[in-house]
């Protein structure tokens, strides 16, 4: 094979910055495979073709969806939503909490959540994420049935109770037991992009940072290294399986 039938090894340094929540600062450094000589396209060993258009559409298909995969790990490892407490501390009958509505941002229901990790991952990916993140059934997130005033005044005006009704709010397992122990490393981070069909992506994502054009990615410890496959479908483009 000629010099022209290899793929380069050379990087190109792209930068990207998107903010989180407005509460941290993502650092994207995206390092792509140079075009081969005298060509507007890169050539697989399978003979698949990866153009320049194909490469930046991963590119920005992965900065935006490992931003909001930032977000999903934020609401279902590093944090979870703030809730309200039981009365008198006690863990809940039903082993929900009730999140705190003050804080929940634009999480109001779990129709939201949904919305965001669907967004983010395949149907199948979103299905465990939503109801079996830990392998053993657990539901980050589920709907609670709550007692709440009503509205309107009482039929009978001689009673000097309020009327109560049961409505649906958006809960949090008492289960869940967020882990911030990587928070830091995702929030600044590289990643290498390998497209391997039209519709299929391979990342590689180094955390923590401080990968640029003149390291060694061999020396990075496995440790700091997260792969990814991101796959197009009728929707766009979304993850295989969860980041994390």
């Amino acid at each position: 094979m000629d010099e022209q039938g290899k793929k380069s090894k050379t990087p190109i340094i792209i930068t990207a910055v998107a903010a989180v929540l407005a509460v941290a600062m993502v650092v994207v450094l995206i390092i792509v495979m140079k075009k081969k000589p005298n060509s507007d396209e890169t050539s697989q060993d399978s003979g698949f073709v990866v153009t320049r258009e194909l490469m930046l559409e991963c590119q920005y298909a992965a900065n935006d969806l490992l931003t909001q995969n930032f977000e999903v790990l934020r609401l279902f490892v590093f944090e979870g939503i703030g809730h309200l407490d039981e009365p008198d501390g006690n863990i809940p009958e039903d082993g929900i909490y009730t999140i705190d509505p003050d804080i929940s941002g634009r999480y109001s229901s779990l129709d939201d959540i949904e919305l965001l990790v669907k967004s983010v991952y395949t149907d199948e990916a979103a299905e465990k994420i939503l109801h079996n993140i830990d392998g053993n059934g657990l539901s980050v997130y589920q709907n609670r049935k709550i007692q709440a005033e009503a509205d309107s005044e009482p039929e009978n005006s001689e009673s000097t109770s309020a009327a109560v009704t049961e409505k649906e709010v958006l809960g949090i397992s008492a289960d869940f037991k967020p882990d911030a122990s990587k928070r830091e490393l995702w929030a600044s981070h590289t990643f290498t992009l390998n497209p391997t069909s039209e519709t299929a992506c391979e990342l590689t994502i180094y955390l923590g940072g401080g990968v640029n054009d003149s390291t060694d990615l061999s020396s990075i410890s496995e440790d700091m290294i997260v792969r990814a496959l991101m796959i197009k479908g009728e929707n766009g483009w979304r993850f295989a399986e969860f980041v994390r």
